[in-house]
């Protein structure tokens, strides 16, 4: 056991190799691990976009659900002809020797926790969006990137697209000038969750370890597999779960890391007897930075219509010479007359990836995938499209647009460094409760 590193996890001090397989041949795969793969989840999509991307193999499918990683496996070996192992706790797959890398996807709670030790176990690190469940996981994941100098890539999978890279390129060049605003936007209609009462484990699910890093509570029916994004215990509600794609797009284009100033209002307005009662399913945030720059971002969870621009989600960039419009896979940019000068959508579809309400950019999520795959073999973590600052600004803003939300006031913070200022509203939302053995 030379080169071992300790990791303190909730159940002791467990031991994992630090460093990683050498790749040999350039046709070697790249072996990763996906955490989290229900059917109807992003890790099931996510496992599907490796394969297609190419140039690695699932080597492992990990699940607190029984019948999820038998049914990730059951679609492995479908698509590829292998059946991958299977493991109901992640430690097991970091302790492996022939693993690269970790595809997380599990509840929001589990994404930073499960960062870090993959990055301490000398493995890459693909997890999704938001990266983190609070501003001060943000300092910690970035903390052990840096030390460990691991692979380091987060879910926008736009970061990736060949629409966005383009459009970005012309933006620029200066095409629509300085751009000043960003209206961001995602509206669905999700249905009333039901009450959610307290219930028995069901005997598939390994509650504890679903649980992981946050405190203990009773096991709810209808929690699992969805419904824990709108619990604070769990989720982080709507705004950090999808605002997080298109205000990365309108920071991206404009070219700025952290607001200094941000407002949020909104509530749950519809449904409100269920058990969705502790985050918003209507919610508008404000972001102001350093430069006078303004991102806005409406979330309408229960509503769907009308559509700006007849898209469910988008950004809207409006500059001094004109606009530009991100839709969910395409791009068109307007001159100030409102003449479109631009356009870009995909050229391709990623047929080998099945359509799944989770994956609706199925070609984005294959090439951002295949941007981690690269840098996993190049072992270039500069590589990365989305790597861990830009991942965390991101996670960041929708973090601090639900301190808005829960404090009621503008929220002021360091155009730097994203943390709260001395004597701004919501310093007791930047951490988060652990349970006990569990902390960062």
């Amino acid at each position: 056991m030379n080169r071992r590193d300790f990791i303190k996890a909730g159940t002791g001090t467990m031991a994992f190799a630090v460093a990683g397989r050498a790749l040999g041949a350039a046709s070697e795969r790249v072996r990763l691990a996906v955490m989290g793969c229900h059917p109807k989840g992003r890790g099931f999509a996510l496992m599907q976009a490796a394969i297609s991307a190419g140039g690695a193999e699932i080597a492992v499918v990990c699940d607190v659900d029984s019948r999820a990683r038998e049914a990730a496996a059951a679609k492995v070996l479908e698509l590829t002809g292998r059946k991958p192992d299977m493991a109901g706790d992640v430690r097991e797959v970091l302790g492996r020797t022939d693993v690269d890398g970790l595809i997380c996807a599990a509840p929001d709670h589990w994404h930073a926790t499960a960062a870090i030790w993959a990055m301490k176990s000398g493995k890459a690190i693909y997890v999704e969006k938001p990266c983190t469940f609070c501003g001060a996981e943000g300092e910690a994941l970035a903390k052990v990137q840096q030390e460990t100098n691991a692979v380091f890539e987060m879910g926008s999978q736009r970061r990736s697209a060949t629409v966005s890279l383009q459009a970005m390129e012309v933006l620029k060049s200066g095409v629509i000038g300085k751009i000043h605003n960003g209206r961001c936007w995602y509206q669905t209609h999700r249905k009333p969750i039901g009450p959610c009462p307290n219930a028995a484990v069901p005997e598939w699910l390994d509650w504890d370890r679903w649980q992981g890093p946050a405190p203990r509570t009773a096991y709810r029916d209808g929690v699992v597999h969805y419904n824990w994004h709108w619990f604070k215990n769990w989720g982080t509600g709507e705004c950090p779960n999808n605002a997080v794609h298109f205000i990365d797009l309108a920071r991206w284009a404009m070219g700025v890391e952290n607001p200094v100033k941000t407002a949020s209002f909104g509530g749950r307005l519809y449904a409100k007897n269920d058990g969705w009662n502790e985050w918003p399913d209507t919610q508008t945030c404000l972001w102001e930075f350093a430069g006078g720059e303004q991102v806005i971002w409406e979330g309408t969870s229960c509503q769907t219509y009308p559509k700006p621009f007849n898209s469910w989600s988008g950004c809207l960039l409006q500059g001094d010479k004109g606009s530009c419009f991100f839709g969910p896979s395409d791009c068109t940019i307007f001159d100030d007359k409102g003449k479109q000068i631009g356009h870009w959508e995909p050229s391709v579809q990623a047929s080998s990836v099945e359509t799944n309400n989770v994956d609706p950019t199925k070609l984005a999520t294959v090439e951002h995938m295949a941007n981690f795959i690269k840098c996993v073999r190049d072992r270039n973590p500069a590589g990365c499209n989305q790597p861990v600052t830009s991942g965390v600004a991101s996670s960041l803003m929708g973090h601090l647009g639900n301190i808005a939300w829960r404090t009621g006031e503008v929220i002021r913070s360091d155009a730097k460094t994203g943390r709260l200022l001395a004597g701004s509203p919501g310093q007791e939302f930047w951490g988060r409760s652990y349970e006990k053995g569990w902390e960062i």
